[in-house]
């Protein structure tokens, strides 16, 4: 049985490229794709590459039933994932895309971007997604932080 996805910032370019990669997957169904600023649009009027594709309707992220989801992919900026994955309910699980749950230490994220963090009880419980080190922990995660593709090819090297 296929779980069912939603994609929060699907009308982005990292939106719509999970799209294009998730919509064949025999073990995902796209259920909900939210970009706020087009609602109520076709993916395909924003992205005609996707219109051979079977897709919901762009919509508000509050407008999605999340008691049909089984995982949302967040390719939002960074910083907005922060609220938008507080808003959302605890037993989802999520995948985030921003560097907003990469890093697990405040003071840390503080240095670094400048500002507090606005979850940092999320923040403690993001796993960081880089499979070769983390496997185990993601597995059971509820939030899953993307790795970037520096910081995952710096570990590579670092790391035995």
């Amino acid at each position: 049985m296929p779980h069912n996805i939603a994609i929060l910032g699907a009308s982005g370019y990292t939106g719509a490229e999970l799209v294009r990669l998730i919509a064949t997957h025999p073990s995902f169904r796209i259920k909900a794709l939210s970009g706020d600023r087009k609602a109520g649009q076709p993916m395909s009027s924003v992205y005609p590459h996707l219109r051979h594709m079977d897709l919901p309707d762009l919509c508000r992220i509050e407008d999605i039933d999340f008691s049909d989801i089984d995982l949302a992919f967040c390719a939002l900026p960074h910083a907005t994932s922060q609220a938008v994955i507080s808003s959302l309910p605890r037993d989802l699980k999520i995948v985030d895309l921003s560097a907003d749950f990469r890093l697990r230490d405040a003071e840390t994220y503080e240095k670094w971007y400048g500002k507090p963090h606005a979850a940092p009880e999320l923040q403690k419980e993001a796993v960081y997604g880089l499979t070769e080190f983390y496997r185990d922990e993601i597995a059971s995660a509820r939030l899953v932080a993307g790795t970037g593709c520096n910081a995952a090819t710096g570990q590579f090297a670092l790391r035995p």
